[in-house]
């Protein structure tokens, strides 16, 4: 498999590592949006959320809560955590990660765009996936 995040988890390819755990691997992204912007990702490799087991979706989340605690203590206001899944959503990286974004109130990062939906599209979008939610058969 050619993955370079597996490559940065083992050490073959070069990277700005900044923290790790036994099953994770924290790293600086080619093109971070904040400063102190990471990766936060298993060492094992699994392509997506739909494919990452349980545990190792809550050893990631474990290691960011950490990290994000400890750049809290350093004069960091706040903290966004994104991920993206499949083509659709712009993951670019098949290899499951997590960006950990610290934030200033001064950092003018615009993550959230007004909304463009009517309020009876919404209503009918969030009707719609509360009934397939509720349907067993959709797991």
């Amino acid at each position: 498999m050619d993955c370079v995040f597996c490559s940065i988890a083992e050490r073959e390819e070069d990277a700005v590592v900044v923290d790790e755990t036994d099953e994770t691997i924290a790293f600086a992204p080619l093109n971070p949006i904040s400063e102190g912007h990471l990766l936060v990702i298993p060492k094992a490799h699994y392509e997506n959320l739909f494919d990452v087991p349980d545990p190792t979706l809550r050893a990631v989340m474990k290691h960011a809560k950490s990290i994000a605690r400890r750049l809290r203590a350093d004069d960091f206001d706040g903290v966004n955590l994104l991920h993206a899944s499949g083509k659709a959503a712009q993951q670019s990286v098949p290899h499951f990660h997590i960006h950990l974004a610290p934030r200033r109130s001064d950092d003018r990062l615009d993550l959230w765009p007004e909304s463009t939906f009517e309020e009876s599209e919404f209503n009918r979008i969030y009707e719609d996936i509360r009934a397939m939610l509720e349907d067993e058969d959709s797991l």
